[in-house]
């Protein structure tokens, strides 16, 4: 199944052509997207794609060159359609902010997709009803097979939705999926249900019952949290409430979307957070550095080193394809205008266009093997200047080094502190990130511990995957409760926030990356100190997504106005970087403190407490900059410790202060990029 979408400009009220005849629709921009959730849900029906930017109006996206009228968003990707498929979308997603928040899952093109009658057991996995699922199987046993969107497949299913028999490499994986079933098929009955998660593939067939007697066959399980699109919030009551656990004879639309893989994670955003870490990165960078300024005024060898990175580069994102970029079908508009948050750090390494890029290399590589005539070429000299430069920036801030990454599943009989990476030995200790990274809250100091889970069918170990903890508070407190009523000393606590909390993993394809702690033992020192409870960071208050009803009658905003509300993809950026430069100001402290002569702590104070002067001076005109009241404070400290007696504990304290300060901003911040990151799923604003 496939849908040919044309695009067009809102603004303007045209199509856009991909050349000088603007008459012919042949010359129309178009997409091709295949085994979408749309085209289930509308078949035969025609769609087109408009674009947003930071300057359209909702009034704007009411145009359309053939009447249609906006029907999904995804971002600033917004989908188009005729007036008589509203009806069912609002079925389908009755809480307007859902037509948005989950735009993705609906134009997001599958490798595969089946659609027939499958027998579906739903799961609670939340920890209040932990395993509910209609007695089929024991609570317990179920809560174990689920986790926040993740669930079981049987090998049976597996091996059909991903054509496995007619692959070269049979090895299993976790697969990401999306599926969705229709009103009045199955079961379930009175809804249209969709969702999206990560499925393990299982031996469902050789499950443990609750009941000997009552042996329903399984080909699924899926977590309550996948499925998407109630509308719980809404003030009258629900009209599409929540799916209730229990077993489902459904017809259902399931396709896989990737498939885990095991790759490369860019650490270049974990440095302004660890000074005293950056030691253990120096020699290889000096390693890098010295290769490409002994081989930058060379072209020949620079023209090899660029296919090589090119090649290295095509690798990395051909396996990259698990949370998948999907080039123009998700997040990404067609001019490739803006990044997928989604994405992992490790893609950021394809900045240029690809067609642009494979142009270049087949150019550059033809010529190294025939007779290096075009290497002097202005185009080709200017190409391979550019890609000198970009691999300077690249060492200065680090985008060359890298962990192994991993698709992320969760496991009950990991606890917190704990994980399990198939190819590290166990009990090595583990550093672990997750992308994107805010502070050192972040990094993960976690013991290796080999579980069942990462087990496949086949009794190997399921390929590209990290198993990873997610006990939360309740289940902790549990334990500690346990091991005191049977006289054991309990030497842990339940910590501020869990490495789940820390990490804010879900598992419906994230990633993280991972490496042996004792490759970086300065990085590891620090950020197991830092992650000390007198020295981590505030948790990041997670707000519930707001939707946009109107409380006092229940209604809800023009879906062109929360499109524009969602579409706002420069405030993560902004608020991100200005955490990222606070970070390196209060590293820059650590690295006075550690390695600062008394004459230069005593100019930094001297610096940071005219700067303070002279902002107090901009309060006090006719047209004032005001100083945000809870930062005054600690900017007054440092300024009347400037002008007493200048000891080496006087300077001290105040560069304690104003460490005080930026860790005050970065928890500020940190909490203002959450809600920006939640803007195209929640009502609220940073």
């Amino acid at each position: 199944m496939t849908l040919e979408l044309k695009h067009f400009d809102p603004r303007l009220n045209q199509w856009i052509y991909t050349d000088d005849n603007k008459t012919g629709s042949q010359s129309i921009l178009t997409e091709k997207l295949s085994n979408t959730l749309l085209e289930f849900y509308f078949p035969g029906k025609e769609f087109s794609f408009g674009h947003s930017d930071e300057y359209s109006t909702a009034e704007e996206l009411k145009n359309h060159p053939d009447g249609q009228i906006l029907l999904l968003s995804s971002k600033t990707r917004l989908l188009y359609g005729d007036k008589e498929c509203l009806e069912t979308i609002q079925k389908i997603c009755p809480d307007s902010k859902d037509r948005g928040a989950y735009g993705s899952i609906f134009l997001g093109a599958c490798k595969n997709a089946i659609h027939e009658k499958l027998s579906i057991l739903v799961v609670d996995d939340s920890t209040e009803k932990a395993g509910e699922n209609g007695g089929i199987l024991s609570n317990d046993l179920a809560y174990k097979l689920v986790g926040d969107c993740y669930g079981q497949i049987s090998t049976q299913l597996y091996d059909k939705v991903t054509l496995r028999e007619s692959q070269a490499d049979k090895s299993y994986r976790v697969i990401q999926h999306r599926f969705g079933w229709v009103d009045g098929v199955g079961e379930d009955t009175t809804k249209y249900r969709f969702g999206k998660g990560t499925l393990r593939p299982y031996r469902l067939d050789e499950i443990k019952y609750a009941d000997p007697n009552n042996k329903p066959e399984i080909d699924i399980i899926l977590p309550v949290s996948s499925f998407k699109g109630t509308d719980k919030d809404r003030p009258k009551g629900p009209t599409k409430p929540q799916i209730k656990p229990g077993l489902y004879q459904q017809n259902i639309w399931l396709a896989e979307k990737g498939q885990s893989q095991q790759g490369q994670m860019s650490i270049s955003q974990l440095l302004a957070s660890f000074p005293q870490g950056i030691k253990d990165f120096v020699e290889e960078l000096e390693v890098q550095a010295q290769r490409l300024a002994s081989i930058q005024d060379d072209p020949r060898i620079v023209a090899a080193y660029y296919c090589e990175r090119y090649e290295k580069r095509k690798e990395s994102l051909s396996q990259n394809k698990l949370k998948t970029r999907e080039v123009i079908n998700q997040e990404i508009d067609v001019k490739n205008l803006e990044r997928n948050d989604d994405l992992n750090a490790d893609q950021d390494l394809d900045d240029d266009s690809a067609k642009d890029d494979l142009f270049m290399y087949k150019l550059i590589k033809a010529d190294l093997v025939g007779h290096q005539q075009l290497l002097e070429t202005e185009k080709v000299k200017q190409e391979l200047s550019r890609f000198v430069q970009s691999e300077w920036r690249d060492i200065a801030v680090g985008k060359t080094l890298t962990f192994d990454r991993g698709m992320i599943i969760p496991s009950k009989e990991l606890k917190n502190g704990e994980i399990c990476v198939p190819w590290l030995k166990l009990g090595e200790k583990v550093l672990n990130f997750r992308s994107p990274f805010l502070n050192s809250n972040g990094l993960c100091v976690s013991t290796n511990k080999h579980v069942e889970d990462q087990i496949a069918p086949d009794g190997k170990v399921l390929e590209g995957i990290i198993v990873v903890n997610d006990e939360d508070h309740k289940r902790i407190q549990a334990r500690i409760t346990e091991l005191e009523a049977r006289g054991i000393d309990v030497d842990f606590i339940d910590p501020a926030e869990t490495e789940s909390e820390r990490q804010a993993r879900d598992y419906d394809g994230d990633c993280i990356g991972v490496v042996r702690a004792s490759f970086y033992p300065n990085l590891t020192a620090e950020a197991e100190r830092r992650n000390l409870p007198q020295n981590a960071y505030s948790p990041t208050v997670k707000l519930k997504k707001q939707s946009f009803y109107d409380p006092s009658d229940g209604s809800q905003r023009p879906f062109e106005e929360i499109a524009i509300h969602m579409s706002d993809s420069i405030s993560v950026g902004i608020i991100n970087n200005q955490v990222t430069a606070l970070e390196a100001l209060e590293s820059e402290i650590e690295a006075l403190k550690t390695y600062g002569t008394f004459e230069q702590k005593s100019n930094y104070l001297d610096q940071v407490s005219n700067h303070y002067e002279t902002l107090f001076d901009q309060e006090r005109q006719k047209d004032p900059k005001l100083i945000r009241e809870e930062y005054k404070p600690y900017m007054q400290g440092v300024v009347e410790l400037a002008h007493s007696q200048r000891t080496p504990e006087i300077i001290q304290q105040a560069m304690d202060i104003n460490r005080q300060m930026y860790r005050s901003m970065i928890e500020e911040g940190c909490y203002q990029n959450q809600i920006a990151v939640d803007l195209f799923k929640s009502a609220k604003k940073p």
